[in-house]
Formats: structure tokens, sequence, C-alpha cells
């Protein structure tokens, strides 16, 4: 939608990558039976697919992931994995999370990455999951000191 909340004439954003190196006028005479704009170079393709399903702009429409259509073998989940930084964060989040909702059992907490994000789910399966069970673990072991 539009800033007036006018509906926007529907479009479609695509991104060409390649192999190897190509010309500007090779992507022109590809992209010509389409008649779209002309193309530009992007520094970040991951930047570009985030931008163009505007994660990073909540004001906009969220589109989701599982709109994005990848072809001809374009691995699209990949243009979403997390950085260093932003894998960080997130086991920041889920440590908080389970301190301040006294988390005792990992089963339960899977469950509960699953309904949070797929970033959650993502660290809490991929990365980090003897700090999280230690983590649990801990709870379990606090919540049971306290009841003698």
């Amino acid at each position: 939608m539009n800033a007036d909340g006018e509906i926007k004439k529907s479009h479609y954003h695509i991104l060409l990558t390649f192999d190897g190196p190509v010309t500007e006028k090779q992507v022109i005479k590809l992209i010509d039976p389409l008649n779209t704009p002309l193309p530009k170079k992007v520094g970040s393709a991951r930047g570009l697919v985030r931008y163009m399903a505007h994660l990073d702009n909540p004001e906009k429409y969220q589109y989701s992931r599982d709109e994005i259509v990848g072809h001809c073998g374009a691995d699209v989940e990949s243009y979403f994995e997390l950085t260093k930084t932003s894998k960080m964060s997130v086991m920041k989040e889920i440590i908080t999370y389970i301190y301040e909702n006294k988390i005792d059992n990992y089963a339960d907490f899977l469950m509960i990455c699953i309904q949070h994000s797929d970033d959650w789910f993502d660290v809490a399966i991929n990365y980090n999951t003897l700090a999280i069970n230690k983590m649990i673990d801990g709870m379990w072991l606090k919540k049971k000191n306290e009841l003698r």
C-alpha cells in the first residue's frame, strides 16, 4: 500500500545471480523481452532480498519468506542465514527468555522456539545447543533446589 492507503500496482522484484562474470550488455539482452526497467548492480544479494521482503522495514507490508521464489537452483533460504552478530543477539534473547520464564525442559523450549520465530528455532537446533541445554539444566536444578 502507498502511504495514503491506496493499494499499489502489482509488481515483482527480480534478483539475477550468475556463477561467473557477465556484462551489463549480456544482462540487458537477457531481460529485454520482459519490458522492465534497466537493471542495477547490487553490492549485497542478501541485503536486496531482505529489502524486497521488507524484513528490515516494519512499517511496510511484511512478505513471507515462503512467497519468495527461487529458480534454477537458487537457494532462497541462504539469503536469510543469520550473521555471527545476529546469532549472538538471538542467543542473548533466548538465554534471557529461559531465565525470566523459568524454562526447565528442552522439549517445551523447542516448541516455544517454533512458535516464536525461525531465528530462535535455527539457533536452538543448529548453534549453541550445549549452552542452551546447560542453561535449561541450570534452571531445572535451581527449581529443584528451591523445592527443598
